[in-house]
């Protein structure tokens, strides 16, 4: 058990950590602490999965074969990331070590603290099964059974046609990966351990998105945390909420899109209209783009909609054309899986 629980420590924590080194190490200095760090990480591993996997998916290859591929790369990049980029955590840590606590700020961080808690020990103890498992998590033990990938219809195991509609956004086959690397069922894996862990990577992200909201306000950022704490906590007016998909569908793309990839997109783009935006923050608004792909299909042209209808507004505002065209190049993701989802349809 230890050993499993070891690989799914390594593949969760130690991975991320260091494939987000080299990223955060071409940021601003602002962006470097070690949160941005392991955020980073597992956008570069979503985009990576989506590059290096999506070919055998459409190839229908087997998903030992994406296994084995997906691992040599990622670990690969990992190891090169950490080489290169580890003056960034120098720098991480300096601004952990000159970071103070502000009059007031240590209650609301223990408030924080405390409710983020129980909602990690709420998506552990009170995880029930989702209408949608019957695909999901279908999908994920079949391709780890058949050694297929989007082949056998997970409703009743019959073998068919790929599966177009989702095969371009393999979220299941991305938890199936950890499921055979580590060891560990992928339905325990999902209603246990990766609903704890995607909530605590989101409010990650949210406090990544305070930092660049109220800089050099702590007090202030975690004020923000304490608000969407409870705002994710009494989110569950509809069953189709993203505060509701946030605990219910942890796991899925279509929680994921607007719980992990909305609000990182929605930091870059913040830095576009404050002018912040330098080689590294180009980098990982190109690797969200990917990660917008990779966790749904209303990615595709979500994505574009927003960081498009922003670039024209810099342009005509501030009178800089150049931001559309780095837009656009940050699209291409998008707009190439887009033309494949029609080509194979």
């Amino acid at each position: 058990m230890w050993i499993h629980l070891g690989l799914l420590f390594v593949c969760t924590w130690v991975l991320p950590f260091c494939a987000g080194v080299l990223p955060v190490r071409i940021m601003k200095e602002e962006h470097r602490s070690f949160g941005m760090i392991w955020v980073s990480g597992w956008f570069m591993m979503f985009a990576m999965f989506q590059v290096l996997v999506v070919p055998f998916i459409v190839a229908q290859q087997s998903f030992s074969l994406a296994v084995r591929t997906y691992s040599i790369v990622i670990s690969a990049i990992s190891v090169v990331s950490l080489v290169i980029g580890r003056r960034a955590l120098k720098k991480s840590m300096d601004n952990l070590k000159d970071s103070r606590i502000e009059n007031g700020q240590l209650p609301v961080m223990i408030l924080v603290i405390v409710l983020i808690a129980l909602q990690l020990a709420g998506a552990f103890f009170l995880q029930y099964l989702d209408g949608d498992d019957a695909f999901y998590v279908a999908t994920s033990l079949t391709s780890e059974h058949m050694d297929t990938m989007y082949r056998f219809t997970p409703y009743y195991g019959a073998n068919g046609e790929l599966d177009i509609r989702h095969a371009l956004s393999p979220v299941p086959i991305f938890m199936a990966w950890l499921a055979r690397v580590s060891g560990i069922h992928v339905t325990i894996l999902c209603h246990s351990y990766i609903s704890m862990l995607f909530l605590l990577l989101m409010y990650m992200i949210y406090f990544q998105v305070a930092k660049r909201l109220f800089p050099n306000q702590k007090k202030n950022q975690w004020l923000f945390l304490l608000f969407l704490s409870i705002w994710y906590l009494f989110g569950n007016v509809s069953i189709y909420t993203a505060e509701s998909f946030a605990f219910t569908r942890t796991w899925q793309g279509k929680s994921m899109f607007p719980n992990l990839v909305i609000p990182y997109l929605f930091l870059w783009m913040f830095c576009m209209a404050k002018d912040e935006m330098d080689i590294g923050e180009w980098a990982m608004l190109f690797l969200t783009t990917l990660a917008a792909t990779f966790t749904t299909s209303t990615g595709i042209f979500t994505v574009p909609i927003l960081l498009g209808t922003e670039a024209v507004i810099i342009a005509v505002v501030k009178k800089k054309a150049m931001v559309v065209v780095q837009t656009v190049a940050c699209l291409v993701p998008c707009l190439f899986f887009g033309m494949l989802y029609l080509f194979l349809k």
